[in-house]
């Protein structure tokens, strides 16, 4: 094999592992143990993905070591998609937790409002029998 031969050779891994790289920064991994995934991005997410050993990066492509540090530092789309999941999930915690309250605070009201309904046909039954045994009210023309 020639030197230029080895030096595209070089040059595609390279495209392969720079390839998987950007794909897990946007979060369109097609690794079966990435797809639909969030990944964190290392060495071995991004030869994982390239379908590659990871020992190239450490030996022969050190620019790409660089460019996967940086990558895995900053924020890309499943970071910030993870980051809004775990906001997601924090709100729906919250609100299951609110609705759990609503509906404590409903059954109280209906309790109070059964009771209140209770005392008043009470009311009302007693101002009847009251009124059955009172004499009649009378005219006023003696």
């Amino acid at each position: 094999m020639s030197k230029a031969d080895a030096q595209n050779g070089n040059n595609a891994v390279a495209q392969s592992y720079r390839a998987a790289l950007a794909r897990l920064v946007r979060g369109e991994g097609r690794h079966p143990d990435h797809a639909g995934q969030i990944v964190r991005i290392t060495p071995a997410s991004v030869a994982r993905e390239a379908g590659r050993s990871r020992n190239p990066l450490y030996t022969t492509h050190r620019t790409i070591l660089e460019e996967i540090e940086v990558a895995s530092g900053g924020t890309t789309p499943a970071s910030d998609l993870a980051d809004r999941v775990l906001q997601m999930e924090s709100d729906l915690a919250r609100l299951r937790a609110e609705a759990r309250a609503h509906a404590a605070e409903k059954r109280d009201l209906a309790s109070e409002n059964l009771t209140l309904l209770h005392r008043a046909r009470t009311a009302e039954a007693r101002l009847a029998a009251c009124l059955r045994q009172a004499p009649p009210p009378s005219t006023g023309s003696d």
